[in-house]
């Protein structure tokens, strides 16, 4: 994922893996195996006779002999199966995972997790998470991959594997990085790098050490600070010209690249995206978008504009294959259909604006999402084992004050009670969520409520007639659904009935029970109800986006009308919808 190449090993079929696979394989010490070479496939019966320790070693021999590797995993996980070892039969899995198809290999992994959950050995059952992690993010099914590494890192360090934790960290941080907050993706970077040099004796620092350089390369150049993140590439090349790894070396040569063409240095952009660009069998999938973007913004920096939109459309063509978001599309949509629109293409600038506002609202989605999944479930358990071990280290050393630790734990109790607080309030949410789903569901069943019709027109002080013909527009406005302009005024109103400003006011005052401005409000809100319950398309759009659709000039003012009208937030509803699927 982080230094975006394949590995070659020495077999006539290429084990394609990036450096998160590799640092996996150095935690099962598979780096060092030589391939032995069997002229025919092993017999998994006589295989069986072997030791545990023997299999493993004769799978480690054979590792590139994918036929013959498999049938020695067989054997271990039928040994581990007669023996009824859970264990070993998730280890067994796990090999069987190592030299299978991808799709295969995770439905295997799927068993190592089942079969190792409650395992005590240190190494599961986060290994099985992470493998799958990384597979299913060489799928490019990002928010499932970056699942797997939220549990794998909470698993490991439930086990105190700091190994293990660093690689999930990179992994949670390469999905972050593609979605979701770079800033706080940059932050969560540098706390990793931090936290392996507090390990530097870790067998895996050296790849840990490159996969940091990268991540927070990467996250420079989301930033556009392309300055910064050239320190860590360059940093990079030289590790891996000291390690005399080719690979990378054209990795990290080509993510200078990237960077070079952000600093608009395009020259030497251009040539290190070239140079590199002949390993792009060893790149993982993202590679290919990534390569046209820059050499298309390449191309347009130096005026060569028809060369730059070859590249955009070439990025078009493999969203369109793959459906895979990147955050450069909207980019890319953008300037195409600027160029269709120079060039008077009313056609080709009416798709590429519709590919522009479609990959927005999808892209706003998933960041959502990334942004939630992290700081529900990697960010607060992160926080909360900051704090135990804070607590902890000050058991063991005594070495503060009295006044010191009261104020820690003064500081705990108040944590305690915001996460309380913020517990109950959830409850109440959800309470009056359901709520609003039974009075829906009953409101549907059952009659339209009656207008408040019963105010005597001498206590409004205007004829019958004239409060009729109001009342009649004002329906007439509600079933037109004219509200939804962000243009509606009292004044406006009252021309459009016929009326006056003050007629208006006061039978809105007293038929309605509210004064102009809660009548309208409360119209928008219930329309955004309604139309979230029924329309899930509607669901994906920002916040921002149903405000504005509705009539709220701002998102604020939207969330707190809907909070007034419903005792709950859009963004909460919303989000209660989904996961009922109503």
């Amino acid at each position: 994922m982080y230094l975006e190449y394949l590995k070659h090993l020495n077999s006539s079929k290429c084990l394609q893996t990036s450096c998160m696979f590799r640092k996996l394989i150095l935690l099962l010490l598979f780096l060092g195996s030589t391939f032995q070479g069997y002229a025919q496939t092993m017999d998994v019966q006589k295989l069986q006779q072997n030791s545990y320790e023997d299999l493993i070693a004769l799978f480690d021999e054979t590792i590139n002999d994918t036929l013959n590797a498999k049938a020695i995993a067989r054997a271990y996980l039928q040994k581990a199966k007669r023996e009824n070892d859970s264990t070993k039969i998730a280890r067994g899995y796990q090999r069987m995972a190592y030299v299978s198809e991808i799709e295969e290999a995770v439905t295997y992994l799927d068993s190592t997790i089942t079969f190792s959950l409650h395992s005590e050995h240190p190494n599961f059952p986060a290994i099985g998470y992470l493998f799958k992690s990384y597979y299913l993010y060489t799928l490019e099914q990002y928010e499932e991959s970056l699942s797997n590494a939220v549990i794998a890192y909470q698993f490991a360090k439930r086990k105190q594997n700091i190994d293990q934790q660093i690689t999930a960290l990179h992994q949670i941080n390469g999905v972050n990085e593609l979605w979701g907050d770079y800033e706080k993706a940059l932050e969560t970077e540098l706390e990793t790098k931090k936290l392996l040099f507090q390990h530097k004796d870790s067998e895996l620092f050296a790849e840990n050490y490159l996969a940091s350089l990268e991540g927070i390369g990467n996250c420079y150049v989301r930033l556009n600070m392309p300055d910064s993140a050239l320190v860590y590439y360059k940093k990079g090349i030289a590790e891996a010209l000291h390690n005399k790894d080719t690979i990378t070396y054209q990795a990290f040569v080509s993510k200078s690249g990237n960077a070079l063409a952000v600093k608009g240095n395009y020259k030497a952009a251009k040539d290190s995206l070239q140079k590199a660009h002949e390993y792009k069998e060893y790149f993982i999938n993202s590679y290919e978008t990534q390569f046209n973007y820059y050499m298309g913004t390449i191309a347009m920096g130096q005026q060569h504009v028809a060369e730059g939109i070859k590249y955009f459309k070439k990025v078009d063509s493999i969203y369109q294959t793959k459906q895979v978001l990147y955050p450069e599309l909207p980019e890319i949509y953008d300037k195409l259909a600027g160029y269709y629109k120079a060039e008077g293409d009313q056609e080709e600038q009416l798709y590429y604006m519709q590919q522009l506002v479609d990959v927005v609202k999808l892209l706003d989605a998933k960041r959502v999402h990334v942004k939630s999944k992290i700081a529900e479930e990697y960010e607060i358990p992160r926080l909360l084992d900051e704090k135990n071990a804070l607590i902890s280290q000050l058991e063991k050393t005594n070495a503060i004050s009295r006044k010191t630790v009261w104020s820690i734990a003064g500081v705990l109790v108040i944590s305690v009670l915001v996460l309380l607080y913020y517990m109950r309030r959830q409850h109440g949410y959800k309470k009056r969520f359901q709520e609003l789903m039974a009075q829906q569901e009953v409101a549907q069943n059952s009659a339209p409520e009656a207008t408040n019709d019963t105010t005597d027109s001498q206590e409004l002080d205007i004829s019958e007639d004239i409060v009729a013909g109001i009342l009649k527009a004002l329906a007439l406005f509600e079933h037109e659904k004219q509200f939804l302009s962000q243009k509606v005024k009292l004044t406006a109103l009252a021309k459009a009935s016929n009326t006056n400003s003050t007629y208006l006011s006061k039978v809105i005052n007293l038929k309605k029970g509210k004064n102009f401005s809660t009548y309208i409000n409360e119209l928008r809100v219930q329309y955004s109800f309604n139309e979230l319950k029924r329309n899930p398309v509607f669901r994906k759009y920002t916040i921002k986006a149903i405000a504005a659709e509705c009539g709220f000039k701002s998102a604020e003012s939207f969330s707190k009308a809907f909070y007034k009208k419903f005792g709950i937030y859009p963004s909460y509803y919303i989000k209660q919808l989904e996961q009922n699927k109503v």
